[in-house]
């Protein structure tokens, strides 16, 4: 294999992954029939319950973060049941498009890319029949935190499931999976966790089990039941070697300590926005009260020359804009592990290559 040269990986994901991470996932494969396996599943499961700050089942799925945004939806949408959908970005975009998929009967309640969701809106969309609603949390696209705890307040007293994607913020923002009446909670591991990509995290509340119970789509590798009713082992092969990265993060997580992590993510986003602000860029969310602490979304004509010029002449690489504002905006990622001399290496070097513009 062709050796890659090393570059700072800036990105909202994968992210830099720590040493200690890397010589985890060199140990010794063991096989995941034993007793030793079984006793680190076990173990990790219940350490993700904390950081989702939920009493809910959780579970590992082996998959990007989508496996687990298309096991919400597979369990608990039966064709022709009602879900309101709020699309207000890619990601959350691409949650309608897997119920969709699974024939459900959604109505989508779009927001402008970047903009702050109207919650009277969507609450004239949730009915009685409606089986689900939809939601990203941190919206990685455009840099936007939605406010999962106000559709709770709608949802909870009711029958309506509240499926809510993490992924990117998860391990780095103040989730409470169980104080929002989130039902499906998802998160992967390539963003706050910094692992590689291939885990996916799923919590399901008691309201959830109730539907899915009464499912009736079909699913084989992400039905939930079989996870269920197989742990503390698993229906499939496991990832072994990423279960002993996750058991090496999770350690990482409770050294540093939750409320502390969550913390350097709310001041490195503070400093981030602050120093880009101090070059005259302009941020993307319409509001900085409603900005990720996960990343920062950048506004400029020239973003795809300014992470060209990022990664050939200073070896950083930032994320660009996905559909139409791709060439747009750029995304400066500071989760995970990423600390503040990443933060001011990655800025000193932006102000460089504005100059250079």
């Amino acid at each position: 294999m062709k050796e890659l040269k090393p570059k700072l990986l800036m990105t909202p994901g994968p992210t830099i992954v720590p040493e200690r991470i890397l010589k985890a996932l060199s140990m010794p494969i063991i096989h995941h029939r034993t007793p030793e396996f079984t006793e680190i599943l076990r173990d990790a499961a219940g350490r993700l319950k904390p950081i989702f700050k939920t009493d809910n089942d959780a579970f590992i799925l082996y998959s990007s973060g989508t496996g687990a945004m298309e096991a919400a939806i597979a369990n608990t949408i039966n064709p022709g049941d009602k879900v309101v959908s709020i699309v207000s970005g890619k990601f959350s975009e691409r949650l309608r498009d897997i119920a969709i998929a699974y024939g459900a009967n959604v109505e989508s309640v779009e927001f402008n890319w970047g903009s702050e969701i109207d919650v009277e809106k969507i609450k004239e969309k949730i009915t009685e029949d409606t089986k689900a609603v939809t939601i990203v949390q941190n919206e990685t696209s455009t840099g936007v935190r939605n406010p999962v705890w106000k559709i709770g307040e709608i949802t909870k007293e009711t029958d309506t499931l509240l499926i809510t994607d993490v992924i990117s913020s998860i391990a780095g923002d103040n989730i409470q999976t169980d104080k929002w009446g989130v039902d499906l909670c998802i998160g992967g591991s390539q963003k706050c966790f910094a692992l590689p990509p291939g885990l996916a995290f799923i919590t399901v509340s008691e309201k959830a089990w109730n539907a899915i119970e009464k499912n009736e789509n079909r699913k084989f590798y992400f039905d939930l039941m079989k996870y269920k009713k197989k742990f503390p082992q698993t229906p499939f092969t496991s990832s072994i070697s990423l279960l002993y990265a996750l058991e090496e993060s999770l350690d990482m997580i409770e050294e540093e300590g939750l409320e502390n992590r969550i913390k350097r993510h709310v001041d490195n986003a503070e400093f981030c926005r602050t120093e880009v602000k101090k070059l005259g860029l302009e941020l993307f969310p319409e509001k900085e009260e409603i900005a990720s602490v996960t990343l920062t979304a950048i506004k400029h004509e020239k973003s795809e020359e300014i992470r060209t010029k990022l990664k050939e002449n200073y070896d950083i690489l930032v994320a660009g804009g996905q559909s139409h504002v791709k060439g747009k905006i750029f995304r400066i990622g500071h989760m995970g592990f990423v600390g503040r001399s990443e933060l001011e290496k990655t800025i000193s070097a932006l102000e460089e290559v504005l100059g250079d513009l």
